[in-house]
């Protein structure tokens, strides 16, 4: 087809299936072994690298062996993900579990096409064999990697490629059955220090709360349709924002005020490493608390630990139990003015900007 010396280039193995449900199993068991199952299954099909993805993309559930992850990083960097040329092949993978160029691209494209000539080509790329399987209703891609030289997956090779896809579905699912489980047992280990805990997916729907957490969820803070929801429009806004895929939450904390009780402070943290889980979809662990549930630091602490006054150290202390701003003026007998006036000058000393930052702040001093 392209005048290659076949014999030069290494082809698939003749071990490849069985050393592969070997590698699987091990996977599994540690789902950190994912990216070592990757790179021995790409050097066992004879190919540059691989990378293992969801069909929709999003780069927080991506994982490539070292060869690939500049290319990686360049294709979600540059937006490449939103417009892949290959995506044209996402309907033969669900049919027959393989798609390669030679489906769905000619050389005619392959020389003008920029995916080919400006993203494959900066690395040295140019061919690929996508192994799909679905892991609870989502099609996710073992995408092989091929170099010019290495040349393309020939049929006979794509047919024993295709029969590694339900091996990878039932890893997938089983892995994911471990991978909940792990993020279960960390919101509930969150019980044992009596603080309130929910694991968030990439879209930020809930995948497992404890107890505490649900003990907190009423009218002013509640789920809708997996989400997190509150009735005041400014914590309203900040948990819509932990619904877009973005990798690292843009937010570190959020406060809810309630009506009938003190707000809630819940602590934003993205789950890294292990703690993520590829297939579960873990993203953001949340950790809430009610300022007067637990005790606050003293007054005499903020002071010291802001250079606050004490009548700044007194109203921020207040704040941080619940208290109102008009509240505290009547029970400190200031005016409103001069509230405000302390206010300001608490966020210019503790660098808050709004009163959630600074409840995060006295919070974490409470710890």
């Amino acid at each position: 087809m392209l005048g290659l010396n076949r014999d030069s280039v290494p082809r698939l193995r003749d071990d490849l299936e069985a050393t592969f449900r070997e590698d699987l199993e091990e996977a599994v068991i540690d789902p950190e072994r994912w990216p070592d199952l990757m790179e021995r299954v790409s050097q066992a099909a004879g190919s540059e690298g691989a990378l293992l993805l969801r069909s929709d993309h999003t780069a927080l559930d991506a994982l490539a062996t070292a060869s690939l992850a500049p290319a990686s990083r360049r294709y979600f960097d540059e937006g490449w993900h939103r417009d892949d040329h290959r995506l044209r092949g996402l309907p033969m993978m669900r049919t027959r579990g393989i798609a390669v160029d030679q489906d769905f691209t000619t050389l005619e494209e392959i020389k003008r096409l920029p995916y080919y000539q400006d993203l494959l080509a900066s690395r040295g790329l140019r061919w690929f064999a996508g192994i799909g399987f679905e892991v609870k209703g989502r099609l996710w891609c073992l995408s092989l990697q091929r170099t010019v030289a290495q040349g393309p997956y020939e049929p006979h090779e794509q047919e024993r490629l295709a029969t590694l896809s339900p091996l990878l579905r039932r890893a997938g699912l089983l892995t994911a059955m471990v991978e909940k489980a792990r993020l279960a047992g960390l919101s509930q280990a969150f019980d044992l220090i009596e603080r309130a805990a929910m694991v968030l997916d990439s879209e930020g729907r809930s995948l497992c709360w404890n107890e505490a957490f649900g003990a907190l969820l009423g009218p002013d803070l509640k789920l809708s349709g997996g989400r997190l929801v509150a009735e005041e429009a400014e914590a309203a806004r900040q948990l819509e924002v932990l619904t877009r895929p973005c990798g690292r939450p843009p937010i570190s904390a959020v406060v809810v005020a309630r009506r009938d009780a003190p707000p809630i402070a819940i602590h934003v943290v993205p789950l890294v490493g292990p703690s993520r889980g590829l297939f579960a979809g873990g993203s953001t662990l949340l950790v809430a608390s009610v300022p007067g549930a637990a005790p606050l630091p003293a007054a005499s602490i903020l002071q010291a630990a802001f250079r606050l006054t004490p009548a700044e150290a007194r109203l921020a202390q207040a704040l941080s139990g619940g208290t109102t701003l008009a509240e505290a003026a009547n029970r400190f007998a200031i005016t409103a003015a001069t509230a405000r006036s302390q206010l300001k000058a608490i966020f210019a000393k503790t660098g808050a900007t709004r009163q959630s930052d600074l409840l995060r702040l006295v919070m974490g001093l409470a710890r």
